[in-house]
């Protein structure tokens, strides 16, 4: 029997073509908790890599997620090494430990709050109306390109303050960063990102007005007397898009799906909208798992699950596959929103590095479903959807969907 490692290896391109890489992990997962993989020359990283251990196993991918001092960020969070500077390019704080990660999201947590958040409701139901209402008489469209497409880009867009004619090509850039992920192409598109950012950032420094706009308020928090620079300010910009704007719009591409894929749930929903949706929205986030790994690197000769792991050697948690172990998710593969309690790790296993935009993707995918349960009730999917080609996002690029037209 050809060895699992090799038959399922997660670092080549065409393993994310495979109609069902769900199936893979779940044969690693069987396997054992941790493989090793190789980084052969590819399409994707043509010079190649120096290989990884990838962790596929629920409890492991917590254990590592939460043990910062052993399985750092500060080398990078991509599978690919990359020298230091574009390590701090790619994800900024994503990318940083111990007391520089924790200062500055500190920083951004007295600005990111679940005050701000809920003051965007509105805003959000506004945006979400508008995307569905123009399609509303059509009858069929594409949900990914015509309906769910900039939804998320509007509301993060409208948080930055980035001008409505600058909006296309930002959603542009994202879609480059995140799809490519670790390549040169998304490293450029994200060195455009900031070099946008910046512009922004010189702007609402230069504003006289005090309307504490998302910027200025960055610009002026501090703690222990410590601002973040400008150019620290403009990669957290580009963090924020990148993180904001793809990941929601997939995990409510994904979720349609799922729902087309579990009408029962669905009609559960429908019926009691505001006392299931936020089991429902959890669930379908740990469903889809729209960022599929982050990576750490030992800093210390190290065990994961009785295996050992050198210092220096780069460790992969696949959340895609740890949200899908039916050793401690009961039939992870089914959408429940009966479930007992939200294990998933959707949104990083713990730890200092849990997503600092949880709230706001709950929110927008809160409200959206809510407008479109109530605007195109029968709505329903009506063909296979077609999955964006990356061992990143989980995202769909297109999705055939039809209802009654309204």
């Amino acid at each position: 029997m050809e060895d699992i490692t090799q038959a399922h290896n997660p670092a080549l391109p065409e393993f994310w073509l495979q109609k069902d890489p769900d199936s893979a992990f779940a044969d690693m997962r069987h396997e054992k908790a941790v493989h090793w993989h190789d980084e052969p020359a590819s399409d994707w990283f043509p010079e190649g890599g120096r290989g990884f251990w990838s962790v596929v196993r629920y409890e492991d991918v917590v254990e590592v997620s939460r043990d910062q001092e052993t399985f750092t960020s500060e080398n990078g969070t991509e599978i690919v090494d990359m020298t230091p500077e574009m390590v701090h390019i790619f994800g900024g704080m994503l990318n940083m430990s111990g007391a520089a990660h924790a200062h500055h999201r500190a920083i951004v947590n007295r600005v990111l709050t679940p005050r701000t958040v809920e003051a965007l409701s509105d805003t959000i139901r506004v945006h979400a109306r508008r995307c569905i209402d123009r399609v509303a008489d059509r009858g069929s469209c594409d949900f990914m390109q015509d309906i769910v497409g900039d939804f998320p880009a509007q509301i993060i867009c409208e948080l930055l303050g980035v001008p409505v004619d600058d909006r296309d090509r930002l959603v542009a850039l994202t879609g480059t960063a995140l799809s490519a992920y670790g390549t040169a192409e998304a490293y450029n598109a994200v060195l455009e990102i900031i070099a946008y950012a910046e512009q922004l950032v010189a702007q609402a420094r230069a504003q006289v007005s005090d309307s504490a706009s998302f910027l200025r308020k960055l610009l002026s928090a501090q703690v222990d007397g410590e601002r973040m620079s400008d150019h620290e300010i403009a990669v957290f910009f580009a963090l924020l898009v990148t993180a904001g704007i793809e990941t929601t719009a997939t995990s409510i591409g994904q979720g349609m799906y799922a729902l087309s894929l579990y009408p029962e749930q669905r009609r559960r929903w429908q019926e009691d909208f505001q006392q299931l949706a936020p089991r429902a929205v959890e669930e379908i986030v740990r469903w889809v798992t729209p960022v599929r790994y982050f990576r750490r690197t030992a800093t210390r000769d190290a065990e994961i699950a009785g295996q050992p792991i050198a210092k220096g050697d780069k460790v992969v948690m696949w959340y895609t596959s740890a949200n899908r172990d039916e050793s401690v998710i009961d039939r992870a593969w089914e959408l429940d929103f009966s479930r007992a309690e939200d294990r998933h790790v959707a949104f990083g296993g713990g730890g200092p590095h849990f997503c600092l935009g949880a709230v706001l993707a709950r929110k927008e995918m809160t409200i959206f479903f809510d407008e479109l349960f109530t605007r195109l009730p029968d709505i329903e999917v009506c063909g296979e959807p077609e999955r964006l080609h990356s061992n990143f996002v989980n995202g769909l690029a297109a999705l055939p969907v039809r209802y009654t037209p309204a």
